[in-house]
C-alpha cells in the first residue's frame, strides 16, 4: 500500500513537471511567434540594440542614484543637471562631459543639413510626423516598421543607412523605456506624476498606458542622428555616439517635448532658400529651439 502511495505521488509530480515544461515551451513559442520583423539591416539593428543596452544600464544607475525628475522642465539649468547625472550613470565613460549634446556648432549643423539629400529630408520629416501621429508605443513601433519598408523600396541604397539608424534608435530605445517602466525603474517625471494622479482619481489617460506613450516627439534625437558623421559599428559601437544619442533620447522623454514646430526643418529650408545669410538662419534656429517659435520669414 505504501509503495502504491509513493508511486502515485511520483506520477503526480511528474505530471505537474511535464505541465510546467509545456507551459514554458508555449511561452517561448509565443514569444518567438510575436517577434516583429524590423526590416533593418543587421549591423544597424545591432546599433539600435546597443543604444538600448546603454539606456538600460544608465537608467538602472540613475535609479540607484535616487534621481527625482518630477519637477523637470525645459530650462537650461535642468538640462545641465540631467546630462551631468546621465554621464555619471553611463557605463561607457566619455570625454564629452563639457559638450552640450543638444546643440552643435553652426558650421557643423549647416554642413550636416546640406549633406542630406532631398529624399532624406523627406523621410526625416515623415519619421517625425509619424512619431507625432502615433497613439501609443506599440503604434509607434508599427509605424517605424512601415517606414523601414518604404526606405527599402523608395530610397537609393547608398542613402538608406542614415534613415535606418534613426528608426532603429527610436524603435529599440522606446522599447527599452517601456521595459524599464514596467520594472519601476524609470525616473519620475511631471508626466508620470500627472498620470498617477489621474489613475488615483479614476481618470482615464487618453491613448492608454505609460508616459512613453505620450512623449513621442523626438526632434533633437532625430536631427542629431541625421546630421552626425556615419557611425562605426561592431566592436566600437559602445562609444561616445551611443552615450550622446541615448542621453538625448532619454532627455526628450523626461521633459516630454511639446514642440509644434520642427526647428531643424525650418532651418534647412532657410539655408536652402537663400532668403537670408546662413548665420541669420542659425540665429532663427537657436531661438526656435528655446522658444518653439520660428520668428523669421518662413522658407516654405
Amino acid at each position: 500500500m505504501r509503495k502504491n502511495q509513493i508511486l502515485a505521488i511520483l506520477c503526480l509530480v511528474s505530471l505537474v513537471l511535464c505541465s510546467c515544461d509545456n507551459e514554458l515551451l508555449d511561452d517561448v513559442e509565443t514569444t518567438e511567434a510575436t517577434t516583429e520583423e524590423t526590416y533593418l539591416p543587421a549591423h544597424i539593428e545591432e546599433y539600435g540594440k546597443a543604444i538600448a543596452a546603454e539606456l538600460n544600464s544608465a537608467v538602472k544607475n540613475l535609479s540607484k542614484m535616487g534621481v527625482d525628475y518630477s519637477s523637470a522642465d525645459r530650462s537650461e539649468a535642468f538640462k545641465e543637471q540631467f546630462f551631468e547625472d546621465y554621464y555619471e550613470a553611463c557605463p561607457t565613460k566619455t570625454k564629452s562631459k563639457s559638450v552640450n549634446p543638444m546643440l552643435m556648432s553652426r558650421e557643423g549643423f549647416e554642413k550636416g543639413v546640406k549633406n542630406l539629400t532631398k529624399i532624406q529630408h523627406e523621410f526625416i520629416a515623415k519619421i517625425l510626423l509619424e512619431c507625432k501621429k502615433s497613439e501609443s508605443y506599440p503604434d509607434l513601433a508599427k509605424r517605424l516598421i512601415s517606414i523601414n519598408k518604404d526606405i527599402h523600396s523608395d530610397v537609393p541604397e547608398i542613402q538608406q543607412e542614415r534613415l535606418f539608424t534613426i528608426t532603429a534608435v527610436l524603435y529599440y530605445g522606446m522599447n527599452e523605456f517601456q521595459n524599464l517602466e514596467k520594472l519601476g525603474l524609470m525616473p519620475k517625471t511631471p508626466r508620470s506624476d500627472m498620470q498617477y494622479l489621474r489613475l488615483k482619481t479614476g481618470g482615464i489617460e487618453e491613448g492608454g498606458g505609460s508616459f512613453g506613450d505620450s512623449c513621442r516627439k523626438f526632434l533633437a534625437t532625430t536631427w542629431i542622428i541625421a546630421i552626425a558623421e556615419p557611425t562605426p559599428f561592431g566592436e566600437v559601437v559602445a562609444s561616445v555616439v551611443t552615450v550622446v544619442v541615448g542621453g538625448v533620447l532619454l532627455y526628450e522623454v523626461i521633459v516630454c517635448a511639446v514642440e509644434t514646430i520642427d526647428c531643424g526643418i525650418m532651418y534647412a529650408g532657410c539655408v536652402d532658400s537663400g532668403s537670408m545669410p546662413s548665420w541669420k538662419c542659425w540665429d532663427c534656429f537657436t531661438y526656435c529651439q528655446g522658444q518653439n517659435v520660428w520668428d523669421c520669414p518662413r522658407p516654405y
